[in-house]
């Protein structure tokens, strides 16, 4: 029986681990690939990327690793924030690529196809105290953290060099039109409606989207309704 993967691409800042709840919820019908960026989580003494270029540079030989035996022929790609930006540069290389498939859908979570600039042009003595509000903001931290001294001294320089990566990301000027089918999740509070179907100017045969309430991490309280949604979807792509 072929594996039935997904593969999946965490926020800024954020580890594999993220989609630990998100596994479980659906592990009997689909293997989540959760990739780990050079210099997060497991990865931590690797260098950190620049852009999302290097990023796909580091992770797609992994990825085409997964698809190379045959055992997988077909596969979905999952984003959460920042990795939506990474699953969409990864289907950039993927479709340029004709040694392996295209994914029968892609999801996108939480993050608009917009460049955000807010970083650049911040004096250098000011970025790291942006760059820790910005984080706290989003409730990327624990509150038992906020003020943990050794925590931002570890992670700091991490949430730092993802944002950076965002915003030298200009998605807008990138002329990519694709019919992989794809659903993108988003929450009103996070993201304004009008700025998250502006993925369907690249996803141009299908493209839903689905509100949830809550924050920038909505996942947290609709996992399971997630883990539905995605497991339906892939079910009418004929993945299972």
């Amino acid at each position: 029986m072929n594996r039935k993967l997904i593969f999946c691409f965490t926020y800024a800042g954020g580890t594999a681990d993220f989609y630990k709840e998100l596994a479980d919820e659906l592990k009997e019908d689909f293997e989540l690939v959760c990739f780990e960026y050079p210099g997060h989580g497991k990865r931590r003494k690797e260098e950190l990327c620049s852009d999302f270029d290097e990023v796909v540079d580091r992770l797609y030989p992994e990825l085409k690793g997964y698809l190379a035996d045959g055992t997988a022929k077909e596969y979905a790609m999952l984003g959460y924030s920042m990795g939506s930006l990474v699953a969409f540069a990864m289907l950039r290389r993927i479709t340029e690529d004709a040694s392996i498939p295209l994914p029968v859908h892609v999801f996108l979570a939480a993050h608009e196809p917009m460049t955000k600039v807010n970083i650049i042009g911040i004096p250098a003595e000011k970025l790291d105290d942006y760059v820790r509000e910005r984080t706290i903001a989003f409730n990327a931290v624990p509150d038992s953290l906020i003020d943990n001294k050794v925590f931002w001294r570890t992670y700091l320089p991490v949430y730092k060099a993802d944002y950076l990566m965002i915003a030298r990301y200009h998605i807008e000027s990138i002329v990519f039109r694709t019919d992989v089918p794809c659903t993108v999740f988003y929450s009103e509070t996070d993201t304004r409606l009008s700025d998250m179907q502006k993925w369907s100017a690249y996803f141009v045969h299908d493209c839903r989207l689905i509100e949830y309430d809550g924050g920038h991490f909505f996942i947290n309280k609709h996992c399971d309704e997630m883990a539905e949604e995605i497991s339906e979807r892939l079910k009418s792509n004929d993945i299972c």
